[in-house]
């Protein structure tokens, strides 16, 4: 937890930020995916949201074919002390398959589907029979419903809105841009951790913020053991199996670069790995 932001180490950093956001804005959600760096995120803003008594919600979308390990996780976030609403979403939305040439996408949680899913679909989710999202379509991109989220949120509580994304910069040079080339993007207050969003080439009131952009994975995994914060065991059986920090992901497995974990769900969940194989085409 050494390395230094602004003469703060950036634990300290990354609590003013989300202590700035919480107190400027009355309508915060989060964007988690049961990985390490979105779930650290969450629990420090449940930390500073009890110190300001403020409330948040979470935004977690369901691609179906997860860890058991993750989707107890998730439940963990579902009762922290500070969330006010919990947005599970287990809709049919469209997804790479790059293991196959003739069904190069998928659909999870399609009812066609049903006797192949991973997953009994939650019972408090929000799925296909119980949609509040007049604009969603079946085979939505996950990346559309995301900035339609967005501007389905701002327009629900008709005021300014934040939305936490645990993305860090160290990961990815794409990411290293979101961040540092202000030039090219409208920010909250010139606060360069901020971003404001784009619904159909149109600027909504909603600013992303990235309250740990600047860590590194010793970072995440140091917070966790200094303040005691839960965690995806999944990571430890990755470790188990091999895998260093550095190399470890949380991705839905049948992406370009996924796919060639794909025998990890072998060696760490068993019985998930058979529904896995059958879930797509793998032609």
């Amino acid at each position: 937890m050494a390395k230094k932001y602004l003469e703060k180490d950036v634990l300290e950093a990354c609590m003013e930020r989300i202590e700035i956001i919480l107190t400027e804005f009355d309508n915060v959600y989060f964007s988690v995916s049961g990985g390490k760096d979105s779930s650290v995120m969450v629990q420090l803003a449940n930390i500073v949201a009890q110190k300001l008594n403020k409330k948040f919600d979470i935004l977690f979308i369901d691609l179906e074919a997860q860890y058991r390990n993750t989707v107890e996780h998730i439940e963990e976030m579902k009762n922290l002390s500070q969330v006010r609403d919990f947005y599970h979403i287990t809709l049919p939305m469209a997804l790479r398959n790059a293991v196959s040439v003739l069904q190069p996408k998928w659909i999870c949680w399609e009812e066609e589907s049903k006797e192949l899913w991973v997953r009994q679909l939650p019972e408090d989710s929000i799925n296909i029979n119980n949609c509040p999202f007049e604009w969603f379509k079946k085979g939505e991109e996950f990346e559309d419903f995301i900035v339609q989220f967005a501007d389905w949120y701002q327009k629900k509580y008709k005021d300014k809105v934040a939305c936490g994304i645990g993305i860090r910069t160290d990961e990815s040079l794409n990411r290293f841009r979101t961040i540092a080339f202000q030039d090219k993007k409208i920010t909250y207050k010139n606060y360069n951790w901020t971003t404001k969003i784009k619904v159909n080439e149109k600027h909504i009131d909603v600013y992303n913020f990235y309250p740990i952009y600047d860590w590194r994975t010793e970072d995440i995994w140091g917070a966790v053991s200094k303040l005691d914060l839960k965690f995806n065991h999944i990571y430890e059986l990755m470790y188990k199996n091999g895998l260093s920090i550095y190399e470890q992901r949380l991705c839905q497995p049948y992406g370009d670069d996924q796919r060639n974990g794909l025998n990890q769900f072998k060696a760490l969940e068993y019985e998930t790995w058979s529904k896995v194989l059958n879930r797509v085409n793998r032609s």
